[in-house]
């Protein structure tokens, strides 16, 4: 029977920038007091009247704020990609690391501007450098695929571990995949195991189905089809598409009910 571990690196879609963008942060250009942007909770402090005026007025975190809005269309902003790139680029010229991470998502996922991955690779540098977790996890993605550069799982791994200590969960998933693999590392299911197995507890599908083809499969642990059965359903109540097949192998194998 083979199980299918989904492999997250390449979500350059629409659900890419919805996940990582669906509240970025509005905090201090830092960002070290988040998880990830992709799971920042929190509202807008000011009205996007507010924020538009103080941004005409040269703040930096109001400037990251309207462009976000711009960008997603919401919050009293009609989405406008132009604008949003605007103000996103302001924000960046004042060392915004939010800014700096969308901005270079818009140019990853070429979602309204032409797909540039060198801008795209820039932008998350600057904002890797303020410690920026989903720009150190998407940098990875980079270099893992080799999205206009040469493909380097050395430095990928360097930056999931990065984001990966920040709790980011999509660098905990990727990371755990190149441990389970052994991607331009030593293969270790150990280590694979406590990755998935953080990401998972936060919910992170693509984790949930890994660990539950682990468990299926015995690597590093106990053969468990129950354990396997119940992560896979976790997976694919969220949507995941690998996690479905995997749970459908396992009706039609008898292993599970």
């Amino acid at each position: 029977m083979t199980f299918l571990t989904s492999r997250k690196f390449a979500q350059l879609t629409a659900t890419l920038l919805a996940t990582m963008l669906a509240m970025p942060a509005m905090a201090a250009p830092n960002n070290t007091n988040t998880t990830s942007s992709a799971r920042l909770s929190g509202q807008l402090q000011n009205s996007f009247a507010t924020d538009l005026k103080l941004a005409q007025q040269g703040d930096a975190t109001a400037q990251n704020n309207v462009g976000v809005r711009y960008l997603l269309g919401i919050d009293g902003a009609q989405q406008d990609i132009a604008q949003a790139q605007i103000w996103l680029e302001k924000a960046t010229k004042q060392g915004i690391a939010d800014a700096q991470n969308t901005l270079g998502l818009v140019y990853l996922l070429g979602d309204g501007v032409k797909q540039d991955y060198a801008k795209a690779r820039a932008l998350f540098e600057q904002a890797a450098a303020q410690g920026h977790a989903n720009a150190q996890s998407t940098l990875g993605l980079i270099y893992i695929e080799g999205l206009g550069v040469k493909q380097d799982y050395a430095k990928a791994h360097a930056l999931y571990e990065q984001a990966a200590a920040q709790g980011d969960v999509g660098a905990q998933t990727n990371l755990g995949y190149i441990y389970e693999k052994g991607l331009g590392v030593k293969q270790d299911y150990a280590k694979a195991l406590t990755l998935y197995e953080q990401a998972a507890a936060q919910g992170h599908a693509s984790a949930q189905n890994n660990l539950g083809v682990m468990y299926a499969k015995g690597l590093g642990v106990k053969q468990d089809h129950a354990k396997a059965r119940t992560l896979f359903e976790q997976a694919a109540a969220q949507g995941d598409e690998t996690a479905q097949k995997n749970l459908n192998d396992m009706r039609e194998r008898g292993l599970i009910r």
